[in-house]
């Protein structure tokens, strides 16, 4: 149904919607012991506790890339903290979710705790977002709705977190493990078919090695086996929907338009005239500041750029208004954490690249969102802290003299 709904390989509906959601279940239920509060001594007379309690009922706002993924990230913390939950799955991908609730239903989840409400974004979603009986927000999309529902949110001074675009960085440094650094990045930039806001969209490879590594990639991208995504052995599927193939299209041609030359890709693969296919596209020559370095096109396209020193790979990484992720490839260790600190980005990864793992906080800078997912800050989202005082002296005494 996962593959149906989205057009990803089944292999990837297996291994990682449902593989991670399983694995963050997982996670999760061994976390309750890690709600406690603090017991704080004041001063001889005074203690002060403090106790979690669950914020209400949690909005669930979820994207159509990774329906049942970030369906999991949120459902998990949001129960474990003591919460109920709405669902508002996209309008694309509905279905799998109306069969993760049937199934909680029939595992013994009590009616109520787990709640599907469908529909249109600028409906359902806005309903849920205005509700005044809804505490919590949580919404992975585009930037810009992402701003709507925190200005609709603020209407009732409703808790939010966002997981928005991304136009994540990938820098190769000349002493990187290449071809690993190219493995890496194959999976990094066309994995879910580009459809995925940490992927490796700006490829920055340093111009000693730019020649080497680019052949090897360019290899290597003309072997991915394109299919049905229903076939096991199929490794890249179709987009979302005509509507977003002519979304990514229109990227590449703005692309080209702006300079940019189109080395692999860029067009339908051959032999696939039916369906939302488009082939594995790595764009070169971009120039600076053009429309495919900056936005986010949510599809199978890479840009590739040069670069000579470090501080240029940073400037490069930074000149963009999301901070989502990144990736470093060097075998010096200080220069991958000098860069890592200089990258303002939430989630990065150091010579490999991909797989976001439970027990970590994800979440991104700048336009990219607020708030964490996933990790001990995944469950914070979904707790209030209150603080009780206890006096154990003998008397207050008097403030006023009366």
């Amino acid at each position: 149904m996962n593959t149906r709904e989205t057009g990803k390989p089944i292999r990837e509906s297996a291994a990682v919607e449902i593989g991670g959601s399983v694995r963050t279940l997982e996670y999760y239920s061994g976390a309750h012991t890690r709600l406690n509060g603090e017991t704080i001594q004041v001063n001889e007379n005074q203690i002060s506790l403090t106790i979690k309690e669950p914020v209400g009922v949690a909005a669930h706002i979820i994207p159509w890339n990774f329906p049942l993924l970030l369906s999991f990230w949120k459902i998990a913390p949001a129960l474990l903290a003591g919460c109920t939950v709405v669902i508002k799955p996209a309008e694309l991908t509905s279905c799998g979710i109306f069969e993760v609730a049937k199934l909680c239903s029939e595992a013994g989840l009590p009616d109520g705790v787990l709640n599907v409400v469908p529909g249109a974004g600028s409906v359902a979603g806005q309903a849920l977002t205005e509700h005044p009986g809804i505490s919590k927000i949580a919404f992975t999309g585009s930037t810009e709705v992402g701003k709507n529902v925190m200005r609709t949110a603020a209407g009732n001074i409703k808790r939010v977190s966002l997981e928005l675009g991304g136009k994540a960085p990938c820098v190769v440094f000349p002493d990187a493990d290449v071809d690993g650094a190219v493995e890496a990045s194959l999976r990094g930039g066309f994995f879910n078919q580009g459809e995925n806001c940490t992927a490796v969209t700006r490829l920055m490879l340093h111009e000693k090695i730019y020649d080497q590594f680019l052949s090897t990639y360019l290899d290597r991208i003309s072997r991915i086996k394109i299919g049905n995504p229903e076939d096991t052995e199929t490794e890249f599927g179709t987009v979302i929907s005509k509507e977003h193939y002519n979304s990514v299209m229109n990227y590449i041609e703005k692309g080209v338009s702006e300079g940019a030359r189109v080395i692999a890709g860029g067009d339908r693969p051959a032999g696939f005239d039916k369906g939302y296919y488009i082939a594995p596209t790595v764009l070169e020559d971009v120039r600076p500041g053009s429309t495919v370095t900056r936005e986010e096109i949510f599809g199978p396209v890479v840009c590739v750029m040069p670069f000579r020193t470090e501080q240029e790979a940073v400037t490069m990484a930074n000149d963009v208004e999301y901070g989502l992720a990144g990736g470093i490839w060097t075998r010096d260790i200080n220069r991958a954490l000098r860069v890592a600190k200089a990258i303002k980005a939430g989630y990065l990864w150091v010579n490999t690249y991909g797989g976001i793992i439970p027990e970590t906080p994800y979440g991104g800078f700048k336009q990219s969102g607020i708030g964490k997912e996933l990790g001990s800050e995944g469950i914070d989202n979904y707790l209030e802290t209150k603080c009780v005082n206890i006096f154990t002296g003998k008397s207050t005494g008097k403030w006023y003299r009366g």
